[in-house]
């Protein structure tokens, strides 16, 4: 069952319109301080930018990218390599990986065997690399608004820092016009972080425990999303992005999680006028919206009320502690970002704030990959600012 939580002032005409307090986490000890001088924040680079020309057969789209990218999609052998070992029985995923890697759907199965003959790499390595990337990444992700407009922000945080070498922009193009952009890694196809003309979108992960889904059935639906069963939720997003239909309203999109099966995960929505935060388990959703700003990390909103009790029921009292860091470090996150919010003035907020805000520990870390705003309302979608980190870097306390 889906429900909706109007938050900050929500104003969206197709959900609820009551205002809301902004959350806090007042039962899980701080583990992070937010940085009170934002003058030195270090930059990035911009990722290249490339472009996917949707009129190509499917197995031709990827090729430049491809050649570009050929001695950095090598290391996505010993990636899937490293992920076998941490499975509980890296042989037996191996030798099923190899025959079982196969299909994913349609179009897209045409991609990736283009990718694969382009870059060399064994098929069921790029299918492997498709499915599982959207499966452990933390992020941040929002919207808020600048003026007249609602803008897309979104920190991308990944701990396989042979991954940042691959990040790169793309623009895909339809008949020679930009139909949407998105931040992505060479030889990915899926969309975790994308906009179009009045829509932008990105994807957090969420930890399976947080679900109301039994573990059995999350197993499941992960067997069949890696074996091409199922589609993944990058490749769900990816249909949105690129849908020759007119944007969705947020209203729509709710309804549409509240019955769609999908990997457990945080959506974030933005059109030109409001923010819609989606908690997806995997046949439900709980939604929050509004007009002015909204912040998702990667815990559910309730669980930041949650007693040292209740996480001990839930994940055992060994576990607890470690599980409660983790989500501690998720809730300083966010709540820093509201904080910067709230501390800028509701009404004062400019891209170059939202820019400082992303740079700045912890909502920017050492497992930080690319920050990026979007700005939905810019035809073909709007890639307003992305900024790639190369190296981990450490920050000093």
């Amino acid at each position: 069952m889906r429900k909706v939580v109007p938050s900050m002032n929500a104003s969206d005409t197709n959900l609820s319109t009551v205002s809301d307090e902004h959350p806090r986490s007042p039962n899980l000890s701080s583990v992070w301080t937010c940085s009170s001088d934002t003058s030195k924040v270090r930059t990035g680079r911009q990722p290249p930018l490339f472009a996917i020309d949707l009129s190509l057969p499917p197995e031709q789209r990827y090729t430049r990218i491809c050649k570009e990218y050929h001695e950095e999609l090598k290391e996505l052998v010993d990636l899937y390599r490293d992920v076998l070992k941490s499975s509980p029985f890296p042989r037996v995923f191996k030798f099923l990986g190899k025959r079982l890697l196969r299909n994913v759907f349609s179009e897209e199965t045409r991609e990736l065997k283009g990718i694969s003959k382009a870059s060399g790499l064994p098929y069921h390595v790029v299918v492997a690399f498709n499915t599982f990337l959207d499966s452990f990444s933390g992020c941040m992700s929002g919207g808020a608004r600048t003026g007249s407009s609602m803008i897309h922000f979104r920190n991308l945080d990944w701990e396989m820092d042979n991954l940042r070498d691959l990040i790169i922009r793309v623009e895909y193009v339809l008949e020679g016009k930009v139909i949407a952009r998105a931040v992505t890694y060479a030889g990915y196809i899926g969309v975790l972080t994308g906009v179009r003309e009045g829509l932008s979108l990105s994807m957090n992960y969420r930890a399976a425990m947080q679900t109301e889904s039994s573990p059995w059935r999350n197993r499941l639906h992960y067997c069949k999303v890696t074996l091409g069963r199922r589609p993944s939720i990058a490749s769900q997003l990816r249909s949105i992005l690129l849908s020759p239909e007119p944007p969705p309203a947020l209203g729509e999109l709710a309804a549409k999680f509240e019955t769609m099966s999908a990997s457990p995960c945080y959506i974030t929505f933005c059109t030109p006028s409001s923010v819609l935060v989606i908690e997806k388990s995997l046949e439900s959703a709980i939604s929050h919206t509004s007009d002015k700003f909204l912040a998702v990390t990667n815990h559910d909103v309730a669980t930041e009320k949650w007693s040292k009790r209740r996480w001990q029921a839930l994940v055992g009292v060994e576990a607890s502690k470690e599980v409660r860091e983790i989500m501690n470090n998720s809730m300083e996150r966010k709540e820093c970002m509201y904080n910067f919010w709230l501390a800028n003035g509701a009404e004062q907020v400019s891209i170059e704030d939202v820019k400082t805000w992303l740079r700045t520990r912890p909502v920017r870390n050492e497992d930080t990959h690319f920050a990026c705003i979007m700005d939905p309302s810019v035809q073909g979608g709007g890639l307003v600012w992305v900024e790639m980190y190369f190296k981990k870097f450490v920050f000093k306390f």
